[in-house]
């Protein structure tokens, strides 16, 4: 049971991130949104503006979390499929 525990919340964040990067990438608002209230985001925004952070989250951020997330995805599954065969 305890090796099931960091594959699962890793499965459990990828899948979130995914969805969440997807939603984005297909939603300006959301983004822009987001941007605009994320402190996260503030410093972006102060250097680049909302224009040019969201222009950036949408051509290299966005991209890299949802590749990154995929690999979470996999990885977690595959430990998954390890355990319990």
């Amino acid at each position: 049971m305890n090796s099931l525990f960091f594959p699962l919340i890793m499965l459990a964040a990828g899948l979130f991130f995914c969805f969440r990067n997807i939603r984005f990438l297909l939603n300006e608002h959301a983004l822009r949104e987001y941007m605009q209230n994320s402190p996260k985001a503030a410093l972006w925004v102060k250097k680049y503006g909302l224009v040019g952070a969201t222009k950036m989250a949408r051509e290299s951020f966005l991209p890299l979390g949802l590749v990154i997330s995929v690999g979470m995805v996999a990885v977690s599954g595959w430990s998954l499929w390890r355990i319990l065969a």
